[in-house]
């Protein structure tokens, strides 16, 4: 900023050079050339703030919704506790199961891997295995 001594000095070289009278008249110019350069500066800076409010509200509007959306995405994974009717608190109640019936006539006509295999037949089973603490008696073809 200029101090009040250079701005003497600046006014005495003004009226110097341009005289007593166009010296208002060159002052009354640059006053309103001052005075639109304010106002357009501060349009600018009003224009440019609340653009970068906008801006920054956008970002807030789809931060909010983004972490909706992973709530609502998280939601549904937990189970949900079935209501009790009764007076106990529902920690207390045994969780509910529910099981579809089986339809007889598909779990008769298609095995499935729970069921156990088929028995073999008895000419064809493996003699039963000994345990190693018995003493078996070996006997001789010819009886011996």
């Amino acid at each position: 900023m200029l101090s009040v001594p250079h701005l003497i000095i600046i006014f005495l070289v003004a009226l110097v050079v341009l005289g007593p009278e166009k010296l208002p008249e060159v002052a009354r110019v640059l006053g309103k050339i001052m005075a639109d350069f304010r106002k357009v500066s501060t349009d600018f800076r009003t224009t440019l703030e609340d653009e970068m409010r906008e801006i920054d509200r956008h970002l807030r509007e789809k931060e909010r919704l983004a972490k909706e959306a992973a709530a609502a995405a998280a939601a549904p994974a937990l189970p949900a506790l079935p209501e009790s009717t009764s007076a106990e608190s529902p920690a207390a109640a045994p969780p509910a199961v529910i099981s579809e019936p089986e339809d007889s006539e598909k779990a008769a006509a298609a095995p499935t891997d729970l069921e156990p295999a088929p028995s073999p037949d008895p000419a064809s089973a493996a003699p039963p295995a000994q345990s190693p603490d018995a003493n078996p008696v070996e006997t001789h073809p010819n009886g011996h």
